[in-house]
């Protein structure tokens, strides 16, 4: 078998015709596909890659505003809780102010209640003293010594039941007070003017002035302290009434 050299040119003729065939109607079309594809991915990164800078660049963006936010609404909080506590001072302030100009105006007309109330007390007093004074006085002997006060004891007894002025006059330890100490003389005049020798006396400053007869069985009132303890009994009756 011999090797034909015309028949291997026409094969590798062909080969190469097929080969710049495919080369132009396949490899290069394929090739250009390959290279877009490969642009396109590219861009497709690239794109990716911007996206993704830009989202990291949003996060970071967001998270900024976030902090901001958080800030401002630190500052808006902080300012609002100083505005609520300035408030709160100003109306704490206002009412204590408030409470003590009504506390003082209280006091101020407590005192005008209290002072007119002590002035009308004292006015009143001074009347029912005056009454009471008066009475008393004109209630009084004339004169209003011994001999006088005598007399109206003796009044007094006769004024008695006699059962009554009985008992008194018999009951044991008979005696006359008198506030102040008197004399001999004034003791027989006072004996005499009552009838009652046998009397004895006893000092009593608490009558202020006149002469009472006590016994152990009873006693007759007739000083100036029982006058003015009955005309402040009576007095007091009446303003009740």
């Amino acid at each position: 078998m011999s090797f034909d050299w015309v028949t291997f040119g026409f094969q590798l003729v062909n080969v190469l015709v097929l080969l710049a065939i495919l080369q132009h109607f396949l490899f290069r079309p394929v090739a250009d596909i390959i290279a877009k594809r490969q642009a396109e991915t590219q861009e497709a990164l690239r794109r990716a890659e911007a996206a993704e800078l830009d989202a990291e660049a949003a996060e970071r963006a967001a998270e900024a505003a976030k902090h901001q936010t958080e800030a401002a609404r630190h500052d808006v909080l902080t300012a609002a809780q100083d505005e609520a506590e300035a408030q709160r001072k100003a109306i704490l302030d206002a009412a204590r102010t408030e409470a003590a100009s009504l506390a003082q105006k209280a006091a101020e007309q407590a005192q005008a209640v209290v002072t007119g109330a002590a002035a009308e007390t004292l006015a009143r007093a001074r009347d029912l003293a005056e009454v009471i004074a008066r009475r008393a006085v004109s209630a009084q002997p004339v004169p209003p010594d011994g001999a006088g006060y005598a007399a109206r004891l003796a009044q007094a007894l006769a004024a008695l039941p006699d059962d009554q002025c009985a008992a008194i006059l018999a009951g044991a330890n008979l005696r006359l007070a008198a506030p102040a100490p008197l004399s001999a003389a004034e003791q027989t005049a006072v004996r005499a003017a009552l009838g009652l020798e046998k009397a004895g006396f006893e000092l009593d400053q608490s009558l202020i002035a006149g002469l009472e007869l006590r016994s152990d069985t009873g006693l007759v009132h007739n000083s100036l302290a029982h006058d003015l303890d009955q005309i402040a009994r009576a007095l007091t009756a009446e303003a009740a009434a």
